[in-house]
């Protein structure tokens, strides 16, 4: 009787001790999400302003660099400052990507009213450098047909035109270094200055409000943890419980090679989230020897196993294969290092799969042989893949990053309904190699 009275006694307190522990666990749970929600709130408010702060300074670094191009232009008349100028204006672009980024934050918004204004000004500004570096392309004695279009379309006054040179060159520094252009860079400064305040107001008053509210959650967090250890106390003898019984049910994923829950108690919690990690860097370990397997470890483009892939695979009724060569590569590597000759065949390779779309397919298939598969194609597109490769050359035959000039021989082969790679292959080596008779530094089509 007395041992009847001791099981009921335990199923009641267990009942007792579940609810409780639920009701707590429950509470615990919205408590701590609204935590984390209220920290990940002040954490997006923090991050938001520190983007903010780097695009307002971006679109102010990138206006002041250009009013440094401009004046040392019309300074020195060295034509490099002016190549910078219009590399800002038309490709580095950090003006007009800094309020993008903000635009795409903040639009219709006051700070965003600002700093839009501030690029206004920085644009209307642009007329009046591009009047000076004009009258210094004509103070100079350049041909102004040789300077970009943006410049050539800028028309001097008859009475601008008719200076001596040297009033043109001292009228070009007025327009850069005197009041009225002072005036104006400081009305971009202040309108970018205002976005900056406006943000970091309202940033603050975000994160007062967040910090009280996670001052709050924290105390009820405190309180809910005192209470769950004065129950654990008392259910120390239910640990087998609740560890088992989620014990159980992780065998069932293990086998199932899944990721185990986790729940259960602390400890099982601590060996779910081991098992889960190396779980985690097994897989990555796997994807990572199947991504090794099919990728060229030099130059991160896909090997020549991923070319066999892509060669078996692709549509070649709608598809164009071509051939690179690096001409006199042996030249480079031997005559500069193996070094400089691996950092070469990098330079290649980023250059040819930049120059190319996400969906075709570079691949290296030899120490210094490329190759691209270039998908929804036709021969219809020929003058545009030699385009292409022109492009190509012309970028590495600058010879930046300390590199030597380099230049690349291309031949290509359009596929047909025969999906015949191997004659493919071969139409595109042929052209190849005429090519690299003819000294190199060019692109055939197969059959030309």
């Amino acid at each position: 009787m007395l041992h009847k009275n001791k099981s009921v006694s335990i199923r009641h307190i267990q009942l007792m001790m579940a609810l409780l522990m639920l009701v707590i666990s429950i509470l615990l749970l919205i408590t701590t999400y609204r935590t984390k929600t209220g920290y990940s709130r002040m954490r997006e408010y923090t991050g938001q302003y520190i983007q903010w702060e780097r695009d307002a300074d971006k679109l102010q670094m990138g206006s002041d660099y250009l009013t440094e191009q401009v004046r040392c232009f019309v300074e020195t008349g060295k034509r490099e400052y002016l190549d910078n100028y219009f590399k800002e204006v038309e490709v580095t672009r950090r003006r007009d990507r800094a309020l993008e980024s903000i635009r795409n934050i903040v639009d219709d918004h006051v700070a965003y009213d600002a700093l839009k204004a501030a690029m206004q000004e920085s644009v209307a500004l642009m007329d009046r450098e591009y009047y000076a570096m004009r009258l210094a392309i004509a103070a100079n004695g350049y041909e102004v047909k040789d300077f970009p279009e943006a410049i050539q379309k800028v028309e001097l006054s008859e009475e601008d035109a008719l200076l001596p040179r040297v009033k043109q060159e001292i009228l070009a520094r007025k327009m850069v270094f005197d009041d009225v252009y002072h005036k104006k860079k400081d009305s971009i400064s202040a309108h970018v200055q205002h976005c900056l305040e406006t943000l970091a107001n309202e940033v603050d008053a975000h994160q007062e409000a967040a910090t009280d509210a996670l001052d709050n959650m924290l105390f009820k967090e405190r309180t809910l943890i005192l209470v769950a250890i004065l129950a654990t106390l008392f259910t120390m003898l239910l640990t087998t419980l609740l560890v088992v019984s989620p014990l159980l049910r992780a065998v069932v994923y293990i086998r199932a090679d899944q990721p185990i829950p986790i729940k259960g108690s602390n400890e099982f919690q601590f060996l779910a989230k081991t098992y889960n990690l190396m779980y985690e860097a097994n897989q990555e370990k796997t994807e990572r020897l199947t991504y090794d397997a099919t990728h060229d470890q030099l130059t991160g483009i896909h090997n020549r196993s991923g070319y066999m892939f892509f060669l078996k695979n692709t549509d070649w009724n709608t598809s164009a294969l071509l051939l690179f060569d690096v001409d006199k590569f042996k030249q480079i590597n031997d005559g500069n290092g193996h070094e400089l000759g691996d950092r070469a065949l990098v330079k290649v390779a980023a250059t040819i799969r930049d120059s190319f779309r996400n969906q075709d397919h570079v691949c290296r298939i030899g120490g210094d042989e490329f190759a691209v598969i270039m998908v929804h194609t036709d021969p219809s597109h020929a003058e545009l893949v030699a385009s292409k490769v022109a492009r190509i050359n012309e970028i590495l035959g600058r010879g930046e990053d300390g590199l030597p000039p380099i230049s690349l021989s291309c031949g290509v082969a359009f596929g047909d309904e025969s999906q015949d790679t191997e004659a493919i292959f071969k139409r595109a080596d042929a052209a190849l190699y005429v090519v690299k008779d003819a000294g190199g530094h060019g692109c055939r089509i197969g059959n030309e």
